[in-house]
């Protein structure tokens, strides 16, 4: 598409703890362009850098089909780290003043929000377990709550994808320590860290807490160990499926979801999308206390789910 041509079109957005995808499409529901960049966490990156991050994400979606600021008609995005009032007001204010030619409504709302109304709808549960675990919920009497999502320093983030990293890491200081034998995960861990000895994995853990090196995102290793028979790799995995189910126990419980003929539950986040068994074990965690339960289908993509509440805004 040439970039002189004005098509009127919406953006939706997935800003999550890994990266950050915009979506653009037509009025008439068709695929325009596409970028995926840096993750613009603000609880984790400075705000400069932030805002520049925020900047060249949209401005490479644009690019990809020529799109011109002026012809938004309007902007959803999920994001991370919307955790309260003060953070939707920054991150509101953040868009208007790095997007200043988009005089479109903009919509910011957290990402496991954004998963809820896509999934769910407008009753039920939805957990999410991605770089983070969150859970939020509706009833039918309208009423919401979220639980969960709190940082690590003060044991948050409870079964995903940052608390299998920190159980994995844990395994293999117990290696270092004389009390696990070898095995493949363990080589996988040295291999995708390059940890070595015990002074290695103290500095490693602490540039992770000061935000210094990325998590190192052994999701799909402890996944794949579990599946070969690892016994501590399936322990890992179970713990994480357990504390997941807590989570959810404590939102069923304060909407009184338990009092619903049926409770959808939604699941959303790498974690639940890409562990067989972590899903597997949460699903018959849940069903076992709440056999109303019915776990619902992920149809699409959060970045797809935010462009259908902007076209559906309009």
């Amino acid at each position: 598409m040439e970039a002189s041509q004005s098509v009127p079109y919406v953006l939706g957005i997935d800003s999550g703890g890994t990266r950050y995808r915009v979506r653009a499409v037509s009025l008439d529901d068709q695929p325009l362009g596409e970028y995926e960049g840096l993750p613009c966490s603000h609880d984790r990156v400075p705000e400069a850098e932030v805002a520049r991050r925020l900047t060249a994400n949209i401005q490479g979606c644009l690019v990809s089909f020529g799109g011109k600021a002026g012809d938004c008609r309007a902007i959803v995005c999920g994001t991370t780290g919307c955790d309260s009032p003060e953070d939707a007001a920054f991150l509101q204010d953040l868009y208007r003043r790095q997007l200043p030619d988009f005089r479109c409504p903009m919509t910011l709302m957290s990402d496991v929000e954004l998963a809820f109304r896509m999934i769910c709808g407008n009753l039920g549960l939805l957990i999410l377990s991605g770089t983070g675990s969150i859970c939020y919920g509706k009833n039918s009497r309208d009423e919401s709550a979220r639980v969960g999502g709190w940082p690590v320093s003060i044991f948050g983030d409870e079964g995903s994808g940052r608390y299998i990293d920190a159980l994995a890491l844990q395994y293999y200081s117990r290696w270092l320590d004389g009390c696990r034998e070898d095995a493949e995960l363990l080589r996988v861990i040295r291999e995708k860290t390059g940890i070595q000895s015990r002074k290695e994995l103290i500095d490693y853990a602490g540039a992770i807490a000061l935000g210094r090196v990325p998590a190192p995102n052994l999701g799909a290793e402890v996944t794949r160990a579990a599946n070969e028979g690892n016994p501590w790799a399936q322990t890992i995995l179970r713990d994480a499926a357990s504390r997941l189910a807590s989570l959810a126990e404590d939102a069923i419980q304060r909407l009184q979801l338990n009092r619903e003929e049926t409770i959808p539950v939604g699941l959303w986040g790498s974690v639940l999308q890409h562990s067989g068994p972590v899903r597997g074990a949460l699903t018959r965690a849940l069903k076992r206390e709440y056999p109303q339960i019915e776990i619902l289908p992920v149809v699409t993509d959060a970045a797809q789910g935010a462009v259908r509440i902007a076209l559906d805004s309009l």
